[in-house]
């Protein structure tokens, strides 16, 4: 019985899961992300490459060079698309229901679990499909090995896509990684084991991407394949661009890894690990109970008073919920019972300016005074630490820091059940929007204030162009990627790459923050003004959208 309902529930969560569109948005940027990863020689780009050999473009190094690629990138990637399921049944009203049958939680986890693990092996199958294809354009050895091609999927990808399944199961079920922090932690975290394990001093620790045990094989190939070939480990992975010319390499035909038993029991094992984190999770899962709080008052017997908490939670949620919405129903024109009342168009300005503050003060509903004081801490470190640490370090972090507070604009009113309410009022597209935006941008401005004057009184005009255009450059990305996703999740995900890429890594492309830009030059304003104009028409079709929906 409890096999044949795993099965039912893998099934029906895999089913409904891949007919998203996320789901095909996903597959279509990692077929294209095979594409990227294998380039021709004598392009402006490498992607793996030791000195200056590589192997040809064989099954054997092309099913190594984009399982272990793929790796990478779905490590990141996957966790946020299959980082929903738990969340979906809570939502839905679903774990309810499931919470009232003689389902366990360790067997409801694993379904999940398995869930999660059938959609990224799904992604990896078309991954290396679109390898074999991508061999045979590439024309360097067309002869298609179908053993040599998938084998580094299934011993390399397979156990990792199952980690991060697993890892995808854990936060969704632990308290306070539930929601947008759990999205920035693990970025973070992905971050940080991806610089561990490519540090020299990080070889020898655990590996679940299980790159090096082809990189130390291609290596040695490779050295004695040319006698010419330079001591020491001379790897470059990644996207090596050339700023000048093209990369000339001389290639060498690898047969392959040798997979010993060792290796394949080391790989084996991170799929024992994700099931056994998978169920120690199932300790602290609160099984959809709504009522299982700490310091709860007991009844009878020990029983848990659950309808006086219940009624509690009630009377606690309508209260936090209402204040906001009623404050901004009310800036809008409607009565306590949802009916329009009389707007006086002369006010419209005045009636703009009420939404607005309505909006900013369901922005920071429920955030803790800690948050404001890591705030006022920002601004007066802008006003007295170097010029230099302001511009390099201050700015992006005072940007980086309200991420969980824009990432609701565009879609909180569908998270809540509340569009039916508020896309009734006059005009929910021009004044709701502008309001939300201004909002935002009225919080970014707040954030980096201590900066802005700080560039003000030194001259450092540019900086304060480029902060201005930042400051209403993202809540017009979060407006658009809100209002067409339906979820905050998105805007999460694309902006911390952004930011980490951008003003962090110093990519001059990506730098919306200006801090890679010359002190005469106009670095992204040029860029990012009209971008922010793109998105703010993006952000009008997409309400424009909902309302029609």
């Amino acid at each position: 019985m409890g096999a044949r309902v795993l099965v039912q529930l893998v099934r029906a969560d895999f089913l409904e899961r891949v007919r998203r569109h996320s789901f095909l948005v996903t597959l279509g940027f990692t077929v294209f992300a095979a594409y990227m990863f294998l380039p021709p020689n004598h392009a402006r780009y490498s992607t793996l490459h030791f000195a200056e050999y590589r192997g040809i473009y064989n099954s054997a190094w092309v099913g190594s060079l984009i399982a272990m690629m793929s790796a990478t990138f779905l490590g990141l990637a996957g966790f946020y698309l299959v980082r929903n399921a738990v969340e979906r049944d809570r939502w839905t009203g679903v774990g309810q229901i499931l919470a009232a049958t003689p389902l366990s939680k360790p067997l409801y986890l694993l379904g999940k679990l398995a869930s999660n693990f059938a959609v990224l092996v799904a992604m990896v199958a078309v991954l290396a499909a679109s390898a074999a294809v991508m061999q045979v354009l590439r024309g360097e050895d067309s002869h298609v090995q179908p053993l040599a091609l998938v084998t580094p999927f299934v011993v390399v990808t397979l156990p990792l896509m199952a980690v991060v399944a697993a890892l995808a199961v854990v936060f969704e079920v632990t308290p306070g990684l539930r929601g947008g922090m759990g999205n920035v932690v693990y970025f973070f975290f992905w971050m940080s084991s991806l610089s561990l394990t490519a540090a020299p001093w990080g070889r020898g620790l655990p590996d679940p991407l299980g790159g090096e045990l082809l990189i130390d094989q291609m290596h040695t190939a490779c050295a004695a394949a040319f006698a010419d070939f330079p001591t020491g480990r001379q790897l470059s992975m990644g996207f090596n661009i050339k700023t000048e010319g093209v990369w000339d390499l001389r290639t060498f035909a690898w047969s392959g890894a040798i997979w010993t038993p060792a290796m394949l029991a080391e790989r084996a094992s991170w799929v024992a690990a994700a099931i056994a984190l998978t169920m120690l999770a199932a300790l602290w899962f609160d099984r959809f109970d709504a009522h299982a709080l700490p310091g709860r008052r007991r009844g009878r017997g020990g029983r848990r008073d659950r309808r006086s908490l219940s009624a509690a939670l009630e009377v606690e949620t309508e209260a936090e919920a209402v204040e906001p919405i009623m404050a901004a129903a009310g800036a809008l024109g409607i009565g306590s019972r949802g009916e329009p009342t009389a707007v006086d168009p002369g006010a419209a300005r005045l009636r703009l300016g009420e939404l607005a503050l309505a909006e900013t003060r369901i922005m920071l509903k429920g955030v803790s005074r800690w948050w404001f004081l890591v705030v006022l801490g920002l601004i007066a470190t802008g006003l007295f630490v170097p010029l230099q640490g302001v511009k390099q370090f201050v700015a992006p972090f005072a940007l980086i820091w309200p991420l969980l507070i824009w990432s609701p604009l565009g879609s909180r009113e569908r998270q809540h059940r509340t569009d039916a309410l508020l896309f009734s009022t006059p005009r929910p597209v021009a004044r709701l929007l502008v309001a939300q935006w201004l909002a935002g941008s009225l919080l970014a401005l707040a954030v980096t204030s201590g900066a802005l004057v700080r560039f003000a009184l030194t001259g450092q005009w540019t900086n304060v162009a480029a902060l201005l255009v930042a400051a209403a450059f993202v809540p017009s990305l979060a407006l658009a990627l809100g209002t067409w996703s339906g979820s905050a999740k998105l805007f999460e995900v694309l902006y911390l790459i952004l930011w980490y890429l951008g003003p962090m890594n110093r990519i001059p492309g990506l730098d919306f923050v200006g801090v890679t830009q010359p002190q005469a030059g106009v670095g992204p304003v040029v860029v990012y003004l009209p971008l922010t104009a793109g998105l703010a028409g993006l952000a009008l079709f997409g309400r424009m959208r909902q309302l029609r929906g």
